[in-house]
């Protein structure tokens, strides 16, 4: 059986914007969207990470693709 989940509307994940991306309420990184695929991944390009924690896991200047639906994602200050 697939499994179902929220898809992220295109226009609310938007090439060139930056966003937050936290996983079960740990915040990881601010990045910005390089490529939107549509339906639920996108590749992104790390600005900064939100933690000590996380600053060797996803070095500024990343790029990797993530499935969107599985993060917390929302839109950075």
């Amino acid at each position: 059986m697939k499994p179902q989940h929220d898809k992220v509307a295109k226009e609310e994940f938007t090439p060139g914007e930056r966003y937050n991306v936290a996983l079960r309420d740990q915040p990881l990184y601010e990045a910005t969207v390089v490529k939107f695929h549509g339906g639920c991944w996108a590749t992104v390009r790390v600005e900064r990470a939100l933690s000590d924690a996380t600053a060797s896991l996803y070095p500024t200047g990343s790029e990797f693709d993530i499935k969107v639906a599985e993060y917390d994602v929302t839109r950075a200050k």
